[in-house]
């Protein structure tokens, strides 16, 4: 799959961020909305579709899907839409795109951040250990991204986070440290 690359103006910073309907996808958008507010960006919302023939087995053929239908391409729709509404209620004036696209997700987002600023992705815990390392997606976006990569912990975190993203604990420990903020 090739991303057509439209001629953009280079002044303007570009943040692709990943959705996929969870609380954290939805928290990791709220906080590229709000990065982009904040430095005349333009937010580029990605939902990847895997493809058939990922969930079947190799010998197997796939029951063509059809990208005009309802589907799994009508709930994807219905995704971005709800999180992009909810981000744009907090953020109003920031300029955001949305695509869905057929693929393996890391592939898919690290096709789309190629001539990004930055890529933002969200971090689900599962279970007890909020600590768990990152799942298959992060770690290949972190190991070959061509810009740099955020990674919203928890909706929870993002949603309490201080107004200038440096978290409550680290706050603490610059306050008289003689650290510049």
């Amino acid at each position: 799959m090739a991303i057509q690359s439209d001629a953009r103006d280079p002044s303007v910073r570009r943040i692709v961020v990943g959705v996929d309907g969870t609380a954290e996808s939805v928290a990791a958008l709220r906080w590229a909305c709000r990065e982009a507010s904040l430095r005349t960006g333009e937010v580029l919302v990605v939902l990847a579709l895997e493809s058939a023939c990922h969930q079947v087995a190799s010998y197997a053929v796939p029951v063509p899907r059809h990208p005009g239908g309802g589907g799994s391409w009508g709930a994807a729709r219905d995704v971005l839409r709800n999180s992009v509404t909810e981000a744009l209620r907090l953020f109003p004036g920031v300029s955001v795109r949305t695509d869905i696209a057929e693929g393996l997700a890391a592939r898919v987002l690290l096709d789309h951040a190629l001539d990004a600023d930055l890529l933002v992705l969200g971090r689900t815990s599962y279970g007890p250990d909020p600590y768990r390392a990152a799942g298959p997606v992060i770690r290949a976006c972190l190991r070959a991204s061509a810009c740099p990569v955020v990674i919203i912990g928890s909706a929870q975190a993002a949603a309490s986070g201080s107004a200038d993203h440096v978290p409550e604990s680290w706050q603490r420990d610059l306050q008289g440290s003689g650290a510049a903020r």
